[in-house]
């Protein structure tokens, strides 16, 4: 296995996807939800989704995200669909793929390596993953940036 820290820490920290393409957002009330609870502060987001980045390649629950942030789970869950668009660990699996994505077109890895840094756990995963959200196979993906 290649040495991954390396990898990650030129990881840019903005997502080269958007998540507003997320096919699971449709028809969400982004705004009403924002009305209704609690907001989580720019500088929470900030802290949570840093922290996700920190720790892509293992295991993250949401139940882990939640305990980040000032709010109960329900509430932290609503809050950051508020501000993100998306559920926390849908974007999470966005943050994965974007990763994965980079490092089909920029690296060599082979697609367990890729699956091991991002934590998609191993290239079947990574597979079902990119169909479900890029409605690509990763081979694919490399072979047309190539």
């Amino acid at each position: 296995m290649p040495h991954h820290a390396a990898v990650l820490k030129d990881v840019p920290t903005i997502l080269t996807i958007p998540p507003a393409a997320d096919p699971c957002n449709k028809g969400r009330g982004g705004q009403a939800l924002a009305r209704r609870n609690q907001a989580l502060s720019e500088k929470s987001y900030e802290r949570i989704v840093t922290w996700m980045r920190a720790r892509i390649g293992e295991r993250i629950t949401e139940d882990m995200l939640h305990k980040l942030s000032p709010m109960g789970r329900h509430a932290f869950r609503r809050a950051f669909e508020a501000r993100a668009g998306m559920p926390p660990m849908h974007f999470l699996t966005w943050m994965r793929v974007d990763l994965a994505v980079r490092l089909l077109i920029d690296t060599r890895f082979n697609l367990n390596e890729i699956a091991f840094v991002t934590g998609l756990e191993n290239k079947q995963t990574l597979a079902d993953t990119f169909r479900g959200t890029l409605g690509v196979r990763p081979q694919a993906l490399r072979v047309s940036s190539r």
